[in-house]
């Protein structure tokens, strides 16, 4: 009697899409994250809203400020800001504010803005009737104020009804994040409610810590480890002086399992501290194979799908064929992200970045930089002609993808991602 197939299962954006594998594969799959003690979302929330590390509680801080603006993270971050805005707002409501006291900015970036049901379900229906949030606006300079001249970013300039408030409470989840090594923190302010320059200026710095001399990728994500990107938002933080911030760690489900408030560098660093212990998963395993899924709304575009790539290589052995599943129903992205595939060889697409530089030319140089050390195979709803001129392999199922890797390479050992962007 013959051994069966092994059934698995990957994210493919909304769905979930079953390949067969054959017998007598060793699979490899991420630990699971070291067991914790259930706990109550809002009491956590609570716990460090009121008792917050080298700042006042929220409530204190909030007292008699004319102006408060609550920064959360557009639908791209996962962030569970429905659930912890509520009890936000009631600490400000403890200080004597009223609705026409408080502002909601959501963090864009320079990401395209959300619609009015992504809003919706973000912040929730009450948040959204009572307090209108409004889109940080990168394209739009009346809508942005300078914070700061900083020695590296130059003049910084942030969303107005985050210019202005007396108070600006930054809030999201900690996450491993490909540039700054954790999301969340000061990344919030900037570049997440900043003007396209100094967007831009930011993720320069990116190159000196992500990008080697021979033009390796250097993995930074889930590190704490000297970043200039990290460390010049920080600092503009500061010198802005007005942050209060408010991290949360969420478990696989999405639900909060802790948080970390108060002053910006305290807060992140313990909040991330919190991911380490109750998140980390152990070290991969490098395969012969890697298969990645990858959830909305982490694979609505390329560029955001991008992340659940980043994390497959971490898994496979040097020129090991991966399979990405990258959805991207909403097409490869922003319309800055393709012409840099037209940008020649890797390393004239390198120097052409270095001179020019552009947050998406970076995404574009690594997922390039992929394709060329590994055969990526990709299923996904953009072109296979949009996909096949950025060094992809392009197939039009799961299971064709595996099948030609596994034809066309000597593989023994697969790792497993069921949703490699989390």
């Amino acid at each position: 009697m013959s051994a069966r197939p092994i059934p698995v299962e990957l994210a493919y954006g909304g769905e979930r899409a079953a390949l067969l594998l054959p017998a007598g594969l060793t699979l490899h799959r991420p630990a699971e994250p070291p067991a914790s003690v259930a706990r109550d979302p809002l009491a956590c929330v609570a716990q460090a809203l009121d008792h917050p590390l080298d700042a006042l509680p929220l409530a204190e801080a909030a007292r008699g400020q004319e102006r408060v603006t609550i920064v959360v993270p557009d639908p791209t971050r996962p962030s569970a800001a429905r659930v912890y805005l509520l009890p936000v707002i009631a600490r400000l409501a403890r200080a004597g504010l009223t609705p026409r006291h408080i502002r909601v900015v959501i963090a864009r970036g320079i990401h395209a803005a959300a619609s009015r049901p992504e809003v919706e379900e973000l912040v929730g229906p009450e948040v959204l009737e009572a307090l209108g949030p409004v889109q940080s606006s990168p394209d739009l300079p009346e809508w942005n104020a300078t914070i700061a001249k900083d020695e590296e970013l130059g003049e910084v300039r942030v969303h107005r009804q985050v210019a202005d408030a007396g108070l600006v409470i930054l809030t999201g989840a900690i996450t491993p994040h490909h540039l700054a090594g954790f999301g969340g923190g000061a990344k919030a302010l900037v570049p997440g409610t900043a003007e396209r320059d100094t967007v831009v200026a930011a993720h320069r710095l990116t190159l000196r810590t992500l990008v080697a001399p021979d033009g390796t990728i250097v993995p930074v994500e889930g590190r704490m480890a000297p970043n200039p990107f990290r460390e010049a938002l920080l600092r503009v933080a500061r010198a802005f002086g007005r942050c209060w911030l408010l991290n949360v760690v969420l478990d696989a489900q999405g639900s909060i399992v802790g948080a970390a408030g108060g002053d910006v560098a305290s807060a992140h660093a313990e909040a991330a501290r919190l991911w380490q212990r109750l998140r980390a998963p152990g070290a991969p395993t490098p395969c012969d194979l890697v298969l990645a899924g990858a959830a909305s709304p982490r694979a609505d575009d390329l560029v955001q799908a991008h992340k659940a790539l980043r994390a497959a290589l971490a898994w496979a052995r040097p020129g090991a064929p991966v399979v990405w599943l990258a959805r991207a129903g909403k097409g490869p992205g922003h319309p800055e992200f393709l012409p840099w595939f037209e940008s020649g060889r890797l390393d004239r697409h390198l120097a052409a970045l270095r001179r020019t530089f552009h947050p998406y030319g970076l995404t574009a140089y690594a997922l390039r930089r992929a394709a060329f050390e590994h055969p990526v195979h990709v299923v996904s709803e953009v072109s296979p002609d949009v996909t096949r001129g950025m060094g992809l392999l392009p197939f039009a199922t799961p299971q064709a993808a595996l099948d030609h890797a596994l034809a066309h390479h000597d593989v023994r050992s697969v790792a497993v991602l069921e949703n490699a962007g989390a």
